[in-house]
C-alpha cells in the first residue's frame, strides 16, 4: 500500500493514502493526496530541513528572476530601495539589509515559505521511496 504518515495532523489526518502517479520528483518531491477521488493536500517532502530551505530559497530566486515586475509588487518597491541603500527592510518576519539576505532567510526557516509544517515523516511506503529516489524525513504543505 502507498502511504505517508506524519507526526502531526494535517487537515485532520496524520495518515494519507498516496498513489505513485501522484508523486513528482525534483529538489525534494511533491506528493498530492486524494480523498474520495478529490484532490486533498499537497505535501512537499525533503531529505532534510536544509534541503527544504534550499528549495524555498531557489523558488523565490527563480520567481524574482523570471518576473521582475511581479517581484517589485510582491517584495515592495520601498523594501527594494532600502536594500539598494544597504538599509534594513523586508517583507516577512525579519528585516535584513539585502535581497540576498532575505533569500537566505528561507535557508534558516523554510516554514516562512510553506503554509503548514514542518512535519516529521513517521512512516512512508517503500514503493514511494523508490519512486522518489530518496527517503524523506521532513514535510511541509501548501494546501
Amino acid at each position: 500500500m502507498s502511504f505517508i504518515k506524519l507526526d502531526q495532523e494535517l487537515y485532520g489526518s496524520r495518515f494519507f493514502v498516496v498513489r505513485e502517479e501522484d508523486c513528482g520528483t525534483g529538489t525534494g518531491a511533491i506528493i498530492e493526496t486524494r480523498e474520495n477521488g478529490r484532490w486533498g493536500a499537497t505535501i512537499y517532502v525533503f531529505k532534510s530541513e536544509e534541503e527544504a530551505g534550499e528549495y524555498a530559497r531557489e523558488f523565490w530566486r527563480e520567481q524574482i528572476e523570471d518576473d521582475p515586475a511581479e517581484a517589485v509588487h510582491l517584495l515592495g518597491a520601498e523594501n527594494l530601495i532600502q536594500w539598494a541603500l544597504g538599509k534594513p527592510a523586508g517583507p516577512g518576519s525579519r528585516m535584513v539589509n539585502s535581497l540576498e539576505e532575505w533569500l537566505d532567510l528561507y535557508k534558516e526557516d523554510p516554514s516562512e515559505h510553506f503554509e503548514d509544517g514542518p512535519f516529521e515523516i513517521e512512516a512512508i511506503g517503500e514503493n514511494i521511496i523508490e519512486k522518489l529516489g530518496f527517503r524523506p524525513t521532513i514535510a511541509y504543505s501548501m494546501g
